[in-house]
């Protein structure tokens, strides 16, 4: 599967999902959740040129593009779209973030299209595999002059013998046996965090949830 049509489908779940939210009364339509499902859907209009144009939905010559963008502003705004995918499981979304905005993190060098993708590659994969009444736990900060985000769920997590194959693209784990997905998200996620000169890791113990922690360094590579 390539990369247009995996995360054409994740924005699809998403807009799916706020939409049956704001039907149902789970959540009020303000202007900040109606801007989050715009972008949304904005995304899906770009994914849906990559499908027709196939060369461009090639992970190999995804471009990044990096530049000063207000990171805990990208982060607000895809985390409120993901609110309503987990409360579909009645999943508790727990953030936890710095009380106040940094300056070096108003004027990050990153891509923001990328960030996005990353953040709901990792939590999307974190609610499939969370059992219905579960919780994830999102802790965003700066530590030693990066910008350091953990995703921790409540699922099975992920057993020694596969953690070295976790973020190989099509791999899926022995928990995926009834859970939908492609095994792409979390290749792709690693694929565009290197991409920006950081790293992605997992730390588990079976049966004790999984925690997936993005570094990024937030600075231009030379």
């Amino acid at each position: 599967m390539n990369h247009a049509l995996h995360e054409l489908r994740n924005q699809l779940a998403v807009v799916r999902a706020n939409v049956e939210a704001f039907r149902d009364g789970v959540f009020l339509p303000t202007p900040e959740r109606c801007t989050a499902v715009l972008h949304a859907l904005s995304d899906a209009s770009t994914l849906l040129e990559q499908l027709v144009r196939p060369s461009e939905g090639d992970t190999s010559s995804l471009p990044t593009e990096l530049r000063r963008v207000n990171i805990c502003a990208v982060i607000t705004k895809t985390l409120l779209a993901l609110e309503a995918n987990a409360h579909e499981r009645q999943i508790t979304l727990r953030v936890q973030r710095c009380s106040h905005q940094r300056t070096a993190c108003q004027r990050f060098m990153a891509d923001p299209v990328r960030i996005a993708e990353i953040l709901q590659n990792v939590v999307m994969n974190a609610i499939r595999y969370t059992p219905v009444g579960g919780s994830i736990e999102i802790d965003c900060r700066r530590n030693s002059g990066e910008l350091v985000l953990s995703v921790l769920d409540s699922g099975p997590g992920v057993t020694n013998d596969e953690i070295s194959s976790i973020f190989e693209a099509g791999f899926r784990g022995s928990a995926a046996h009834n859970v939908a997905g492609s095994g792409v998200g979390l290749a792709l996620a690693k694929q565009f965090v290197e991409a920006q000169g950081g790293r992605i890791e997992v730390n588990t113990q079976p049966n004790q949830g999984a925690e997936f922690t993005i570094h990024l360094p937030g600075t231009l590579l030379a």
